[in-house]
């Protein structure tokens, strides 16, 4: 006979499949969740504390203060740091000024909000002994991120959306849960959570996506438009991965010298590579003098494509964040200059200085 499970036994046994299916934890792990007070990660929380002793792991709460919203970013940490007393649960809470990064790094709020959030998680698992981040990404926002990388021409990385591991230290639990799965888990609990008005903003693409593009699809178009999205990242995930391992011994096979600031790849090593593998290795050069691949666009890849092969030995490439792509004869070097590119360009016509020796 088939056991009748509960919403909330049902959530976490489903739960336990993912996080078993992607090797997500193990006995004796501690667990730093990612908790903005909001229903994903509210959820996140309890099935995590419901799971705790089972799974033979800790948990501990992280709460970042964006210092947006007026009041109500204070209103969400009071909420977060509150349920963690209440529950004996350890908690840190910081405030950072999203908006006052945003302006410095010239980038979106949303952007700059992601990569603040992220360096907290990270500081605050590295302070406190943590070896793991938990999001509360579900099933709904990766399809939402699916989507979005559709309308913005990504490549194969871009549509595997949001994975469910990522570096053996970001995990994402309920990235198989829908969020009406979770809704319905948390209101069998009775469990409260904050609501976030900003979430329904038009200004910001993933509220237009979310609110108003996949509605249109669902009802036009396709009912199951959330289900073909998941599956389309379940596909090319996998895919994406292999690729990416490929390309790294690739580019591991196709480094000559490399440093903090340049690396140098044989020209003729590039040319033997798959046409898949090619701007990937490409782009693991520029990470690795760069950090990220932020400003950088399919264009500038096909750009330095172009100049392997058809620019004359001498010529270079200038990409954002004072990247210079050098070619000399049988070389490429991607190098990240001390200075702007525009000033090193006047400080060069004079001298006639060239490309760096390789």
């Amino acid at each position: 006979m088939t056991r009748a499970f509960s919403i909330p036994d049902r959530f976490c046994r489903d739960v336990t499949r993912t996080l078993q299916a992607h090797d997500m934890v193990r006995t004796t792990d501690a667990v730093l969740l990612a908790v903005s007070g909001g229903p994903d990660s509210m959820a996140l929380v309890r099935v995590m504390m419901r799971l705790a002793t089972e799974l033979g792991i800790r948990i501990g709460l992280a709460h970042l203060n964006h210092g947006l919203r007026d009041g109500d970013a204070d209103r969400d940490q009071s909420f977060v740091q509150q349920f963690a007393d209440t529950h004996g649960l350890p908690c840190v809470c910081e405030t950072r000024d999203v908006a006052a990064l945003a302006r410095h790094r010239k980038t979106s709020l949303e952007d700059a909000g992601r990569r603040a959030r992220y360096d907290f998680f990270s500081r605050t698992a590295a302070a406190n002994g943590y070896t793991c981040i938990a999001t509360g990404h579900t099933r709904d926002d990766n399809a939402e991120q699916v989507l979005m990388a559709l309308l913005r021409g990504s490549g194969p990385s871009g549509l595997a959306g949001i994975p469910a591991k990522r570096d053996d230290r970001v995990i994402r639990p309920l990235i198989d849960r829908s969020k009406k799965e979770v809704l319905a888990f948390l209101d069998i609990l009775g469990q409260p959570f904050v609501t976030d008005d900003s979430n329904r903003d038009p200004v910001y693409l993933r509220n237009r996506i979310r609110h108003l593009l996949i509605p249109l699809l669902e009802k036009e178009y396709n009912p199951g438009i959330k289900q073909g999205l998941n599956r389309l990242s379940r596909i090319l995930g996998p895919e994406d991965h292999f690729l990416d391992e490929h390309a790294r011994q690739a580019f591991d096979t196709c480094v000559e010298k490399k440093n903090a600031t340049s690396v140098v790849l044989s020209l003729p090593g590039l040319e033997a590579l798959h046409p898949a593998l090619f701007p990937r290795v490409l782009r693991h050069a520029i990470v690795s003098v760069k950090s990220d691949l932020r400003r950088i666009t399919h264009e500038h890849i096909s750009a330095i494509r172009h100049l392997t092969a058809h620019a004359a030995p001498g010529k270079h490439l200038d990409l954002p964040d004072r990247i210079r792509i050098y070619k000399t004869r049988n070389r490429i070097c991607v190098k990240k200059e001390t200075m702007p590119l525009r000033q090193l360009g006047r400080m060069q016509k004079p001298s006639g200085l060239g490309p760096p020796k390789a």
